[in-house]
């Protein structure tokens, strides 16, 4: 269970570094589909994960396959750190009412 805290949180921190760094912001914004993954918590999340998967090395008993394992854990931790991020955004977000009268 630590193991997959600290990688989820390895992963998040990846996440917000990637679109601070600026080489990789003006990377990501040359092309149009870079931008739209770029912009996506949860597509830009899988391809973090599943470049961090390899070294964290992870035990799922029901998959062999590493490959096949390694997608499905960027996929499953993806998913559940979205949510988690999208539930925090949700809770902490200030809202705005502006009186249109």
């Amino acid at each position: 269970m630590i193991e997959f805290l600290s990688f989820a949180l390895t992963g998040r921190l990846f996440i917000f570094l990637l679109r601070k760094f600026p080489p990789f912001r003006s990377f990501m914004g040359k092309w149009e589909y870079s931008q739209e993954l770029f912009d996506c918590d949860l597509c830009l999340g899988f391809w973090v994960y599943l470049a961090l998967s390899p070294f964290f090395k992870m035990k799922i008993d029901m998959i062999e396959n590493k490959v096949v394992r390694n997608t499905v854990l960027a996929g499953v931790t993806s998913f559940l750190t979205f949510l988690a991020a999208l539930g925090w955004k949700e809770h902490f977000e200030i809202v705005v009412i502006e009186d249109d009268f």
